[in-house]
This record gives structure tokens, sequence and C-alpha cells, in this order.
């Protein structure tokens, strides 16, 4: 049999290479994406994995604030078989609520979160029993649980406006005890702090036109001194202080804290804020504090028509006075979204929507004043506001989550 030798020309060799070379570059790529998307997919399980530990983390420290293991500063580990299940959590005070702040160990994930407390369902009014009834005038409709002094209620006239409300069934009645509600030490300590801060900052001589901070770094301190602000923005964790000021309709804040002696917030203004005054503060006709705000005023504050509070309004006029006067007016056209604790005299007017805890109402007319009276007030419960880190013990029962700020 006769074999014919088969040749292979020389050009051929450099095209078998370039093929070769080819198929082991698009080999090289296949494996490269493969291995790209192996590391993505990866990284997306991680990225999940860490935002529901964060989001457990945040549940079990709104469930369990005394716990401390949960902020304790090496971490805590949620799942026993899973190393990467460390979070580390810590909780500050800011203002009238709270700042929780989890992140995943490895710093992946993190959250700042504003939080209160979980509505009080015991009450909707405690009003303090100082052997006298409270007598109900005008259109009064008053909800809920009611702890009301040991003489309990009357239903009588203020002028000659009578009362034309909803009668109070006898069922919705507690007994009050003769103290209020006692604040928290640690909530007091704070806001003396606040007061004490501000009198350490120097001077700026103006505000600048925007302005913000993030929750996570440390606040953002401004000191004024009598001033009226306006056309500025300031947003997260920025504290303002000043002697007296007044903030003008087109100022906007958001989550930030106003510590002064006296605030007024102007006409027609609409801000989420925190009010912290030595002294006073006054809402005037038409302006709003957003949801979450607050409001705490150590001898008076003052809500105009259709002023509206979303949040709390706290008065602590404890000094000793030897005439009646009020320490906290509420026209009949605001509103109050939340905890309103006054511990003075109280003209409360309008609508509440959550809890009212009075050490004594009282109504002023051109005749005189009336005490142990409440005309022409509605009382709501409100079982979806947060309450604020005021009262004694709040520290330890269940926490509730304000806004996510991070």
């Amino acid at each position: 049999m006769k074999h014919t030798a088969t040749h292979l020309s020389g050009a051929v060799l450099p095209t078998v290479v370039a093929v070769t070379l080819v198929m082991l570059t698009a080999m090289l790529g296949l494996i490269a994406l493969w291995q790209q998307h192996t590391l993505l997919y990866a990284r997306t399980q991680r990225l999940r994995q860490a935002r529901a530990d964060v989001a457990s983390a945040v549940t079990l420290c709104l469930r369990h604030p005394d716990r401390e293991a949960l902020t304790a500063a090496e971490g805590y580990l949620l799942y026993d078989s899973l190393p990467q299940s460390c979070i580390v959590a810590r909780r500050e005070r800011w203002g009238l609520y709270g700042l929780l702040h989890v992140a995943s160990a490895d710093s992946i994930v993190s959250t700042c979160r504003l939080v209160g407390v979980e509505p009080d369902a015991r009450h909707t009014l405690f009003y303090a029993d100082h052997r006298a009834a409270v007598t109900l005038a005008g259109d009064t409709r008053l909800h809920g649980v009611l702890h009301l002094p040991q003489n309990g209620l009357a239903y009588g006239r203020m002028g000659m406006t009578f009362f034309c409300g909803r009668q109070i069934p006898h069922t919705a009645i507690r007994r009050a005890s003769a103290a209020l509600p006692a604040p928290s030490a640690e909530a007091v300590a704070h806001i003396d702090s606040l007061f004490a801060v501000a009198a350490d900052v120097p001077l700026s001589e103006s505000l600048p036109d925007s302005l913000g901070a993030g929750f996570r770094d440390r606040t953002l301190l401004l000191r004024l001194g009598a001033a009226e602000i306006g056309g500025c923005m300031l947003h997260g964790r920025i504290m303002l202080a000043a002697d007296e000021l007044r903030i003008d309709s087109t100022c906007r804040m958001e989550h930030t804290i106003v510590a002064a002696r006296k605030i007024t917030l102007g006409r027609g203004a609409r801000i989420t804020a925190q009010l912290i005054a030595r002294d006073t503060v006054v809402v005037e006709p038409h302006a709003a504090l957003e949801y979450p705000s607050g409001i705490y005023a150590g001898r008076y504050a003052e809500l105009g028509d259709h002023a509206t509070v979303d949040g709390c309004v706290i008065v602590r006029d404890t000094a000793v006075r030897t005439t009646t006067t009020a320490s906290y007016r509420q026209c009949r056209t605001a509103r109050v979204r939340g905890l309103l604790y006054v511990d003075g005299a109280a003209q409360v007017q309008g609508i509440v929507a959550g809890c009212a805890v009075l050490r004594q109402a009282v109504c002023f007319s051109p005749q005189g004043y009336y005490p142990d009276m409440l005309c022409d007030l509605t009382l709501l419960e409100n079982p979806a506001t947060a309450q604020p880190l005021w009262l004694a013990g709040c520290d330890s029962v269940p926490g509730k989550e304000v806004l996510c700020v991070e």
C-alpha cells in the first residue's frame, strides 16, 4: 500500500497558535466572569444577611431596652453558629428622644433610628388629685381611660357656656394619685446638660443658608444671641443655641434641636425640631411642628390658633406662686398629637390626641378664672405616635421606632 506524506505549510502554524491563544483567552475570560459573578453573588448574599441582622438587632434593642448585652462594646452575636452575625449597637439621647445606632461587625450595613416609647395604654388623662372635682364645660369630649381625683367629675359651665359634650361612662374613670408621674432623672439631667453645653459655644454672627450634619457624626453646635432667623435650611444633628430666638416661616429645620431662654415659632412656620427653652416657648397661629417634634419649657408654653405640635409638649413650672397664672395655654383650634405633660396650671382646649398629664386645669376669662375646669377640649386615644423618653421608668419599657434618620 502506498502512503502519501502530508506536509503542513509554514503559514499554518501561526494560525494554530493564534486560534489556541484566542481560545485560551476566551476561557480565561469566562473563568474571570464566573469568578466575578460568584464574588458578586457572595457579596449580595452577605449584604442581604447583614441587613437582616441589623433589622433583627434594632427590633431586639427596642423590645429589650434594659438588656445590657445588646449594647456591649465588643458586640453581640445574634446566632452562635454564625460568627458574621455579630452586631454593634449603641444608645444615646437626642433631646426628648433617643438615638439607636446599629451596625454589622464589618460595618457593611449600619443604621441610625430616632426612638421613643410605646404610648401608655393605662390612661389618656391623668389629673393629679388635690381634693377637688374636675368640672367639664362647653363641648368637652374625653375618650379612653381617665385617672381623676377622688371627687371625680362634675358637669357645669364657664360663664354662660354650659356643658354640651359627651357624658363620661363610670367604667372609664380610675383614681389618680396626688403626685404627677415623675420625670426620668436621666431625661432631666440631659435637658440641663443641653443648656450647659449651649452656654460654652462661641457666638456666631449669622447662619449659613444651608447646613447639614449626619447622625453618625458629632453634634454640630451653633450659638446666636437674640436673633430672628429665616431663609435657611438646617438638617440633621445640629443644635442651635440662643438667648431669645424667633424662627421665621422661611426657615426649614429637620430633626434639629433649638435650645434657648425663649423661643418663638413664627406664624405659618413649618419645621421638624425640638424646641428646648429654659423659660418660654410660643407657637404662633398657623405654625406647625411636624412629627417627630417636641416642646420643653421651664415656665410657660403657648399654642396659638390653628397651631399644631406632632410629638410632645412638656412644661415644668415648679415655681411656687401666690397667685394662679397659666403655665400652658392651648387655643380652641390648636392640636397636639402625642404626650402633653404640664406640671403647672394649664388652660387646655382644642384637640389632644394621645395622653394628657396635668397638675391642674384652669380656664381663664375676662371675669376671672375657673380652677379645675376643662372647657372645649377633645381628648382622643392615639396608639400610633411614639412618646418621648421623659417619664420615669421609660428606659425599661419597650421602645418604639420614630424615624430612620440614616
